[in-house]
Order: C-alpha cells, then structure tokens, then sequence
C-alpha cells in the first residue's frame, strides 16, 4: 500500500471522529449554559460558571485553529494552503484574547474600557478577514445581477443592523432620576407647613461597620496599561464594529460565490462560523452600550458556535481535498 493511500484511509476514518467532536463540543457548551446558568441576587453568575464557559469557548477555538493549521501543512488542499494559516492564526489569537479577558475579568475582577484581550481580538478578525478575502479572490466570480444584489443587501442589512443597535442603545440605556428628587427638596424647602422636628436627643448610636473594600490581586503594570488604553475606546469599539461588517460581506461573498459544487461546503460553514460570530457581537455591542451587559447570558453561545462551524469547515474542506486527490489518481491510472 502506498503512502498517499494510507494517508487517504487515515483521513476518511479521522473525518467522521472529528465532525463528531466539533458537533458534540458546541452541544455539550449548549446544555452547559442550559442547565448550570445560576445567577445570584445581583445578576451575576458564580466563578465556577464563568470558568467553564470560558474553557468551552477558548477551546473551541483552540480546537477550530489546530484543525486549520492541519489544513496549512498539508499539501493537497484545494483552496490553498496559506487560506488556512491566515483563518488558522485569527483563531488561535480569539482564543488568546478569550484568555486574557477570563484573566482580566474573573481572575483580578477588572472591568476596564479597554483591555489587551481586545487587541488579540482586533488582529484575530484581520487574519480571518484577509484568509476568507484569499479564498475568494482566485475565483472568477462571474455573478449576475441577483447573486450581486444578494450581496449588497447582506451588507445593508449589517450596517442597518449595526446602526439599530447603537441608536436603540442610546434610547434604552438608564438615565439618572433628579427631577423627582430635586423637586420634593423644593417643596420642603418652599412649604411654610413643614415644620422641622426637634432634633433626638443625644442616644448612642452603634458603632458603623467597617466596609472592608474588595483587595486588588492584579499587578501594577495592568492597572496602569488599563489607564492608558482606556481613551481608545471609542477607536476600539469602531474597529470592531468595521471588523463585523467587513467578516458579514465576506461571508455573504463565501455563500454566493461557493454556492453549488463539491467543494462549497466547507465555505457554507465557515461563512456560517462568520454569521454567528457578528451575532454574538452585536449582542454583545448592545448589552455594553446599555450597560446591562453580565458575562454568562444564553447568546454567548454563538462564539462558541462559530469556532465549531470554523472547525468543521476545515475538517471537510481537508477530507473534499483528500478524496478529490485520490479519485483524480485513479482516472489517469
């Protein structure tokens, strides 16, 4: 037996193990935020809680990235090798910035503006971005009309989209309540029936308790980087919304152009990866910007969705690649 068939009978009995496991992963983070999510009394989740749904997301993208890299090393890929070394390192850098914001926010209890997880997170969406964008670009994409429309209206409706969820934020977040207090200190002020009470005679009160305020454990240099990055805000929350939009088109550019043919399903599920990756984000964007946003809400899921749907793209475009290689071989023999 050779040795391109032995790497072909690998393949097709690893295919099917690893589909399973990318499908069970994102089932097991499903019931896992179904049935553990536990918020207290001030609307937080237990530490517990937060670890695990973090584990499952980073290591889903941890997964979705070593998957990609097996495509970039191996060399019967049809679309291309460095297609999955760009998706692969914008994966593994999410799963990076999924770490630091775990640390920066459970482990030292740090809600800052701007962390160093969101740049990890920034450069993940243009290693995806560019990997997608070299996928696309060496097909002829000979679109009608309609198929061209389809995409234009995927981008409209992101930025529409987009623009609901800052204004609708706007409009939803809690504005602070003065008249009602500003004007009964006006009619006590102002009412000559308002007598003031004798003052109580002097009782010893108890002493107050001491309020013992929470012990910072994150070191001296993150506390002073969280204060220098915290005026790029809002250049931070533009670059993320501008990385949303441009992975929507791509997505919608993978759907159409990939449409149809042997090899289209693998892009169908990485533009599926892309589409719920911009859901979770715009979750997300609208939680923040109302100020409601508490880590371990139910449609935190589609991140952890869209690692699984990155890695079963690459787990079918490298078996498509396999067997399109051996069944070529045996036509010219």
């Amino acid at each position: 037996m050779s040795k391109s068939s032995t790497s072909a009978a690998a393949t097709s009995l690893s295919t099917p193990i690893l589909v399973g496991a990318c499908i069970a992963w994102g089932i097991v983070t499903l019931l896992f935020f179904l049935l553990f999510s536990s918020p207290g009394d001030d609307g937080t989740q237990p530490t517990w809680f937060l670890a695990g749904i973090n584990l499952l997301e980073m290591g889903a993208f941890f997964l979705a990235a070593l998957l990609c890299f097996r495509n970039w090393r191996s060399t019967q890929i049809v679309s291309g090798r460095s297609v999955w070394f760009w998706i692969g390192v914008g994966l593994l850098l999410y799963a990076i910035g999924i770490a630091l914001f775990f640390i920066w926010g459970t482990v030292w209890g740090l809600d800052p503006a701007v962390s160093l997880g969101d740049f990890f997170f920034i450069l993940s969406y243009v290693f995806l971005a560019v990997g997608m964008f070299k996928a696309v670009l060496p097909r002829r994409l000979n679109l009608d009309i309609s198929q061209w429309l389809i995409i234009v209206g995927i981008g409209l409706a992101g930025i529409l989209l987009a623009i609901f969820v800052n204004l609708g934020a706007a409009e939803a977040a809690p504005e602070p309540i003065t008249g009602a207090l500003s004007s009964n200190v006006y009619l006590s002020q102002t009412d000559p029936a308002v007598v003031p009470e004798d003052p109580a005679p002097d009782v010893e009160q108890p002493p107050e308790p001491i309020v013992v305020a929470d012990e910072v454990t994150a070191p001296s240099w993150v506390m002073a980087l969280d204060q220098r990055l915290e005026p790029l805000s809002d250049i931070v929350g533009v670059l993320y919304l501008i990385g949303d939009m441009v992975l929507l088109v791509i997505a919608g550019t993978l759907l159409v152009a990939f449409w149809g043919g042997r090899y289209s399903q693998s892009w169908k599920l990485i533009a599926i990866a892309a589409l719920c990756l911009y859901v979770a984000d715009m979750f997300f964007a609208y939680s923040v910007n109302t100020d409601t946003y508490v880590e371990g809400h139910l449609w935190e899921v589609f991140w952890t969705f869209s690692a699984v749907f990155f890695g079963l793209g690459a787990v079918v475009e490298h078996s498509v690649s396999v067997n399109s290689r051996r069944s070529s071989r045996r036509r010219r023999g």
